[in-house]
């Protein structure tokens, strides 16, 4: 990629382009409040929609699914070779050993840790925490491969990846290469952390970001926002569970009698699982997948769901692991047991003061940029900013692309925000590098989740009916 090009070139015609600002009438008076500066890291930011693009095309186009580790390694260097160009000192960190109930000698993928320190009154700078993940739920067997124009909106683009969260990282790289061009890195000191099994719950790098979210004073995670630009105020805690279920095989011809069936067994415990969700208390749970059984004839002696679990209060969350324990032990067929694997992997996020500043900054930035300046909303969604949050970092964590569709074969981008988003970033990063580091509120005291994935393993009968379920309510 070019290097961005001239801020000093520019100053006397932006600085009159900022005084002529002031005379355009309503519609010009959120542009009048940028300064020379800020002009100019928005003119050419915008200038460099076309590399942005192109860049974002050649990433996505890069199959980094969650284990695919080949794909993951050879994309980790790009990103570490960027932003060493930049100034950051770069490392990239072997993946971590997992337990994982479905994949054996299961690792996760690199992680690049970035760090450059203030050079101007490092006294006092601040210490930023910027994160994001490379990896994507589309793995190299998926049919949703490449980049593509989306052919019904000439300003969007489809592709795995494109909003979650390679757009993301691409607004990241630029909005740091600017604030190096303009001189305004130096005044800060940034952490860049990108992970590559955020979408497996960061089960790996989970202790790295909570030792990197307590150094730092301020965090950023370039997760997409929603289409119309909504960012983020809170979120739901989430949870992931593996729950297998064995039986005894038989041929249904000669010995059906004999045979104990997985399937049916794990049925029972799917219904008694749906049963939880309860919309007014803010309780989801999802079977999301189901497997079980080898032919036709044979009475199945597996059967295996995986179900996501996500809540509004930790303690919420800990009830519902006790009950898919209690469900776990139930005896739903005669000689058939059951093992639940599981980790409540991301607690809730609330909306604080610190937070409600941060929101309060960027619909600050955008509203003079002319851009979309929706209200913040509440998240079911989850991200690392919710890790950090934990540690006690005040975190704003959608300030990626807009753009929808995550996780589906129509997930698409809106073109336009990466420069837009970009600079958004830019200018937050540029306001917040200028000001004295505060103190570092006392660290909260967390919410004593696992750091990695705990296995639960239950074997003993239990009573089927589950104390405090409830059937499912809302839309």
């Amino acid at each position: 990629m070019r290097a961005m090009r001239g801020f000093a070139r520019l100053r006397l015609g932006l600085c009159a382009l900022a005084a002529c600002a002031f005379a355009v009438g309503p519609a010009g008076a959120a542009r009048a409040q940028l300064d020379a500066e800020d002009l100019e890291l928005r003119v050419l930011l915008g200038e460099q929609q076309p590399e942005m693009e192109a860049l974002l095309a050649d990433w996505v186009d890069r199959n980094t699914g969650t284990w695919n580790t080949a794909g993951l390694e050879a994309f980790a260097p790009l990103i570490a070779e960027a932003l060493t160009a930049i100034g950051f000192e770069v490392a990239i960190e072997p993946g971590a050993p997992l337990d994982h109930p479905d994949r054996k000698d299961a690792r996760t993928g690199p992680l690049v840790v970035a760090e450059r320190k203030a050079q101007v009154s490092p006294e006092s700078a601040r210490h930023f925490l910027l994160v994001g993940h490379m990896d994507t739920v589309f793995e190299l067997d998926s049919p949703f491969q490449k980049y593509a124009p989306d052919p019904n909106h000439p300003r969007r683009a489809l592709g795995p990846g494109v909003a979650d969260m390679k757009g993301g990282l691409v607004v990241m790289l630029y909005a740091l290469r600017a604030l190096a061009e303009s001189g305004d890195l130096a005044r800060a000191d940034y952490t860049v952390l990108v992970n590559a099994d955020e979408e497996i719950g960061s089960l790996g790098s989970r202790a790295r970001i909570i030792a990197e979210a307590k150094r730092a004073q301020l965090g950023f995670v370039f997760e997409s926002s929603r289409e119309g630009g909504e960012m983020a105020r809170s979120r739901s805690g989430v949870g992931q569970f593996h729950l297998s279920v064995q039986g005894v095989a038989s041929h249904v011809a000669t010995a059906q009698r004999d045979g104990r069936s997985a399937i049916v067994a794990l049925a029972k415990k799917v219904l008694a699982i749906e049963s939880l969700t309860d919309y007014n208390r803010g309780i989801i749970l999802n079977v999301g997948t189901i497997s079980g059984g080898t032919k036709r004839n044979i009475v199945p002696d597996h059967a295996e769901a995986w179900i996501d679990v996500r809540y509004d209060e930790i303690e919420q969350g800990r009830e519902v692991q006790r009950q898919l324990e209690r469900i776990a032990q139930a005896n739903d067929g005669a000689g058939t047991s059951a093992k639940l694997w599981g980790t409540l992997h991301r607690p809730p996020k609330p909306e604080t003061p610190e937070v409600r500043k941060l929101l309060a900054l960027q619909r600050e930035v955008a509203a003079q940029l002319q851009l979309p300046t929706p209200e913040a909303v509440h998240s079911a969604g989850v991200t690392d900013g919710s890790i950090m949050a934990e540690a006690g970092l005040p975190t704003l964590d959608s300030m990626g692309v807009r753009g929808g569709g995550a996780h589906t074969e129509h997930e698409y981008i809106e073109l336009p925000s990466l420069a837009q988003r970009a600079t958004v970033a830019a200018l937050m990063l540029r306001k917040l590098g200028r000001e004295p580091a505060p103190p570092r509120a006392d660290e909260p005291a967390g919410s004593g989740l696992p750091e990695g994935g705990a296995r639960l393993e239950s074997r003993d009968p239990s009573p089927s009916v589950i104390a405090g379920s409830r059937p499912v309510a809302g839309p």
